[in-house]
C-alpha cells in the first residue's frame, strides 16, 4: 500500500490554519520594563505608535533571526548526528512548574513532557507543520469523500515497558481523552480497531484541519490501555508511552529525569542523549546562572532582560515566534462592560506599540488577528489607537472616566505588561481599572469558573487545534464560556455558533479559512478582546548542544535529535 503524499500548503493558506489552543492561563508573557525608557507606570498614555516605538532602547536581539520550523536553533544544522545513545550524556533542561506526568490529556503545560515520552499515528518531523510523516502508522488511507481515516499500525513500535502498541491502545486511550479535551474529537463521529494493527476514525463531516491537529502527542498521543485500566488516567504510573524517553524518576517540586529507550523502535527518533533532567527552578535569573555555570543546558524565557543578558555573555540564542495573548473582556460578570461602546472606546485607548516598546524593547509584534495568524491583512486596520476617540465615544455614550471600573488579572508572566496597559488608562482618566497578580493555578481557576473581569490569556493561532479557543468560549459546556459574551449579544451569538459548526463542517482548507475569518470578525466587531501582542520565546542552549528542533507554535522542543558536540 503506497503512503499518502501530504500537500503542502502555501504558506498563506497555512497561517490561517494556525489558530488557537489554549497553552495555558499564561504561558508566557513575563518581561522588564526598560531603564531607558522609565518604569511602565509612568507611560503617558498618549504618544503615537511610533513614538512608542521609537522610544525603546536598541535590543542585543534585534540582529538575531527568527528560526524557522525545520531548522536547527543552534546554527549547527550542517553537523551530523551520532547514530544511537551517547552513552553518559545527560540535557540539563530548565522548567518553573510542576508538570502533570498521567497522561498526554491532563494538562497543556505537560507539552514539554508529552513530546518526550508519547508518541502518535502522525508527527510534525523536527518541528516543521508542513513536514507530517508517519510515526506509529507505517501508512494510511482517506476516503475520498473525506470521512474515513484508516490507519496501518507499524508491527514493532512498542511501548517503553516493551508492549507491543495495538490499535485497541489508541481507541481505549481516546475514551479517556474525550472526557478531558472533547473539542479536538468534535468532528469524529467514531473509532474502532478492526485488528490490532488497523485503526479506521470516521468523521462525521470532512475536516481539512485534521491532518494537522492529529499529530499533536498531547491530544491524540496513545498509552498503554493495560497501564490504563490498571491505575487510571490521574495515576502517574499509567504514563506508558511509546516515545523515545521514559520516565525514569520524579521528584516532586525538583525534578523529572527521563531515560532514553535503548534500540527505540523508530530508528528516526531515537534518543541520542542518554539522561535528560528537567530541573524546577522557580526564578528564571537562577535559571541564567546555571547556564553561566554549565549546571543547566537550556531554558526557554519570554523576559526580555534575560535574553539580552545572554547574548551579552556570548550564549546561543534561538528567538521563536509564538501565539498571540489576547486580552478578554468578561462582559458577563463586569456590568459596564456588557456595552459594547465601551469595550469598542477602550480598544482605541491602548497603544501596543507603546507596551512593546516599554516592556518587550519593542520585540514584540502587535497581534492584529488572534486566531488566523498575526499577518491577517484584513485586520491591520481594526480599532487603531485614537485615545481622543475612546474619550468623546464614553462621553457621548454618558459615561464619566471614573464609571468604567474593572481589575485586569494575570500570573505573574504577565505582570509588566498588565502594569504598562494599566498605567495607559489611568492616566487618560480611567483610574478605577486596576491590575492584580494570583499564581498560576488560582488564575486558571478563575479563568475556568469565570470570576475574572479582564484576562489575558494565550491562545492565538495553532494548527495542532485549530477550533479549540471557540470551543472553550463559545460552545456550552467550554471551559471559559465568558469569552463570547452570550448574555450581551444573543444574536452575535447565535450568529458565532452557526460559523463554528459550518467551520467545524468545512471540506476544504480554503471553506475552513473563509469561515474562521468570519469567527474573527465577530469576536473584533463585538469587541471582546483589548487586544494583545505576539509573543517572542527565547531558547537559550550550551554551547556543545546541537539538534535543537522547536515546534514554532507548541515552542516545545522534540529532545529525540538533540545530541552533545565531541
Amino acid at each position: 500500500m503506497k503512503r499518502r503524499k501530504l500537500t503542502r500548503f502555501l504558506s498563506g493558506v497555512m497561517a490561517v490554519a494556525m489558530i488557537g489552543s489554549l497553552a495555558a492561563c499564561g504561558g508566557g508573557d513575563t518581561g522588564t520594563t526598560t531603564s531607558d525608557s522609565g518604569a511602565a507606570a509612568e507611560s503617558t498614555g498618549d504618544s503615537t505608535a511610533d513614538n512608542g516605538a521609537s522610544t525603546a532602547p536598541v535590543s542585543a536581539l534585534s540582529e538575531i533571526p527568527i528560526n524557522e520550523p525545520g531548522t536547527d536553533a543552534t546554527g549547527h544544522e550542517g553537523e551530523q548526528a551520532p547514530e544511537g545513545i551517547q552513552e553518559g550524556t545527560t540535557f540539563t533542561y530548565w522548567t518553573n512548574y510542576e508538570i502533570p506526568l498521567y497522561a498526554p490529556w491532563m494538562d497543556n503545560r505537560a507539552a514539554v513532557l508529552s513530546y518526550q515520552i508519547y508518541a502518535n499515528l502522525l508527527v510534525k518531523y523536527k518541528g516543521n507543520g508542513e513536514d507530517i510523516r508517519c510515526d506509529i502508522a507505517e501508512d494510511y488511507e482517506v476516503s475520498e469523500d473525506g470521512l474515513t481515516w484508516t490507519f496501518h499500525i507499524r508491527d514493532d513500535a512498542k511501548f517503553s515497558d516493551g508492549c507491543a502498541v495495538e490499535a485497541s491502545d489508541f481507541v481505549a486511550t481516546w475514551d479517556v481523552m474525550q472526557t478531558y479535551q472533547p473539542r479536538p474529537f468534535s468532528s469524529v463521529e467514531s473509532y474502532e480497531a478492526v485488528d490490532e494493527h488497523t485503526l479506521v476514525v470516521h468523521l462525521s463531516a470532512p475536516n481539512p484541519t485534521f491532518i494537522y491537529e492529529l499529530p499533536t502527542q498531547r491530544i491524540y498521543g496513545v498509552v498503554c490501555q493495560d497501564e490504563l485500566a490498571k491505575y487510571g488516567p490521574e495515576d502517574n504510573r499509567s504514563a506508558v508511552g511509546a516515545g523515545p524517553y521514559t520516565v525514569e524518576e520524579y521528584v516532586s517540586g525538583e525534578r523529572y529525569i527521563l531515560k532514553a529507550v535503548p534500540d527505540y523502535w523508530n530508528a528516526d527518533h531515537q534518543a541520542h542523549i542518554e539522561t535528560v533532567e528537567l530541573e524546577i527552578i522557580s526564578d528564571e535569573n537562577t535559571a541564567l546562572m546555571g547556564l553561566m555555570d554549565g549546571s543547566i543546558d537550556c531554558m526557554n524565557t519570554v523576559d526580555i532582560e534575560i535574553m539580552n543578558n545572554a547574548v551579552d555573555n556570548g550564549m546561543t540564542l534561538a528567538l521563536i515566534e509564538d501565539r498571540i495573548n489576547p486580552y478578554w473582556l468578561n462582559a458577563q460578570q463586569v456590568e459596564v462592560l456588557r456595552d459594547p461602546v465601551v469595550r469598542e472606546a477602550l480598544c482605541h485607548m491602548i497603544n501596543w506599540e507603546e507596551v512593546s516598546a516599554l516592556v518587550y524593547d519593542g520585540l514584540y509584534p502587535v497581534g492584529n488577528s488572534y486566531f488566523t495568524g498575526p499577518e491577517a491583512p484584513e485586520f491591520s486596520d481594526k480599532h487603531t489607537y485614537d485615545p481622543d476617540l475612546g474619550i468623546q465615544m464614553l462621553e457621548d455614550a454618558g459615561y464619566a472616566l471614573e464609571d468604567i471600573q474593572f481589575v485586569i488579572l494575570g500570573d505573574p508572566d504577565f505582570t509588566n505588561m498588565n502594569v504598562a496597559i494599566t498605567s495607559q488608562l489611568n492616566n487618560l482618566g480611567l483610574t478605577g481599572i486596576t491590575t492584580e497578580t494570583y499564581d498560576g493555578a488560582t488564575c486558571y481557576g478563575m479563568l475556568k469558573s469565570g470570576t475574572y473581569d479582564c484576562f489575558p490569556v494565550h491562545n492565538g493561532y495553532d494548527p495542532e487545534s485549530p477550533l479549540t479557543p471557540f470551543t472553550m468560549g463559545l460552545i456550552e459546556g467550554g471551559t471559559q464560556p465568558c469569552m463570547f459574551l452570550k448574555a450581551c449579544d444573543e444574536e452575535a451569538y447565535n450568529e458565532a455558533v452557526e460559523i463554528y459548526n459550518a467551520a467545524a463542517a468545512s471540506s476544504t482548507l480554503e471553506e475552513f479559512q473563509a469561515n474562521m475569518t468570519e469567527l474573527e470578525n465577530i469576536v473584533q466587531e463585538q469587541c471582546l478582546a483589548l487586544g494583545g501582542l505576539q509573543v517572542i520565546r527565547g531558547y537559550i542552549f550550551a554551547d556543545n548542544i546541537r539538534g535543537a528542533y522547536i515546534s514554532k507554535t507548541s515552542a516545545e522542543l522534540q529532545m529525540s535529535f538533540l545530541y552533545v558536540a565531541e
